[in-house]
């Protein structure tokens, strides 16, 4: 049993999750008989840092303010306790400081891409559906075979494959010159749900009637008045 130093030391903190995506998940690990929180640890240990890197740009405070209110209209999330090492809480709320990123808002998409059946994923990051089949084609990954035949001693590092593939395609004709944080979600990925709020980062352009919204429609109301 954990001393009562040792339960201090390890944090509780609490997120609100879209309720499908966290029953996905939770179904998820109990058949891979993984234990959510201790995975989620290891998860964040290699995540932050791509999160880091992936958001160059911090929100402004009105992107900040438009995806919380997004957040707020998903329906059915669920408030969760989640117990994470401190090194990786405090990590998590600077780089949520510096970046202007909704804490909640990062942890709904961290759930979603790793709850997401391969198809799901396909949708969220516009690939095609031969995308894993082409990746091995081109294969030069060590974590596939370090995972393969040694199980037991696994990296857990769950976009590798995704990110391989983002690498293999930037610089072709795709819509991929950014990254798993940062890539926009919208009202266009699933009909009747709006995942805005999930997203990391969101440009001034996008937020309907702000200064720079109206600026950026005014300039395409002179390029098309022809």
């Amino acid at each position: 049993m954990k001393s009562a130093a040792e339960k201090k030391a390890t944090p509780k903190i609490s997120t609100k999750i879209w309720r499908p995506v966290l029953e996905r998940l939770e179904q998820k690990m109990a058949a891979s008989c993984l234990r959510r929180d201790a995975y989620l640890n290891k998860v964040l240990e290699v995540e932050l840092d791509h999160l880091d890197t992936e958001i160059g740009t911090a929100n402004s405070v009105a992107a900040h303010a438009f995806i919380t209110k997004k957040l707020d209209q998903l329906p059915d999330r669920k408030l969760v306790s989640l117990t994470l090492r401190p090194e990786l809480v405090e990590r998590l709320n600077n780089i949520c400081e510096r970046k202007r990123i909704v804490r909640d808002a990062f942890f709904n998409r961290l759930f979603l891409l790793l709850a997401a059946s391969p198809k799901t994923v396909n949708r969220l990051l516009h690939f095609d559906d031969d995308w894993r089949t082409a990746l091995l084609r081109e294969y030069r990954n060590e974590t596939f075979f370090t995972n393969t035949f040694d199980p037991i001693e696994a990296d857990i590092n769950p976009f590798w494959a995704i990110r391989d593939w983002i690498e293999t395609i930037s610089g072709k004709s795709s819509p991929h010159d950014e990254g798993i944080y940062s890539l926009l979600l919208d009202s266009n990925h699933f009909k009747g749900v709006d995942l805005t709020g999930l997203n990391c980062y969101i440009p001034d352009q996008m937020i309907l009637d702000h200064p720079a919204e109206l600026e950026s429609r005014n300039q395409l109301d002179d390029l098309l008045a022809f």
